[in-house]
């Protein structure tokens, strides 16, 4: 598979973040990229999508991106999909929270291009969709 064939999902709840990913995820060769705005709105999206690659946000209403990861992770048609979170969220705790719950990696806000690209790199290459 090239990353032209990778189904991908942002979610994000400030529109702003949402294009800036996508416009880091096309520089890096990716076509296939959807959008939400919420964990509940992805949540009905990933079924019907298929995606491997879900990036989202930690912080968002009504259903945060830890809420959403284990969701898909309780779900056995969504349980092998790639995951990473985007945050500002630090707290070792919390992190190690995610991580258990199957997160694959997280990128820290502010991130640059570079570091966007190897984490969604490494989250693939480690499910193997790439």
């Amino acid at each position: 598979m090239t990353p032209a064939d990778v189904q991908i999902l942002i979610v994000d709840d400030v529109q702003s973040m949402r294009i800036q990913v996508k416009e880091i995820l096309r520089s890096c060769g990716f076509e296939k990229i959807r959008t939400a705005s919420n964990g509940l709105e992805a949540l009905g999206m990933v079924n019907e999508l298929s995606a491997h690659l879900l990036i989202c946000d930690w912080h968002m209403a009504p259903m945060s991106g830890l809420e959403l990861l284990k969701e898909i992770r309780n779900k056995d048609k969504l349980r092998d999909t790639a995951f990473l979170m985007l945050t500002a969220e630090g707290t070792k705790e919390r992190v190690i929270e995610a991580l258990k719950s199957g997160l694959d990696d997280y990128v820290m806000k502010p991130f640059t291009v570079e570091h966007a690209r190897l984490k969604v790199m490494g989250a693939l290459l480690k499910r193997k969709v790439l």
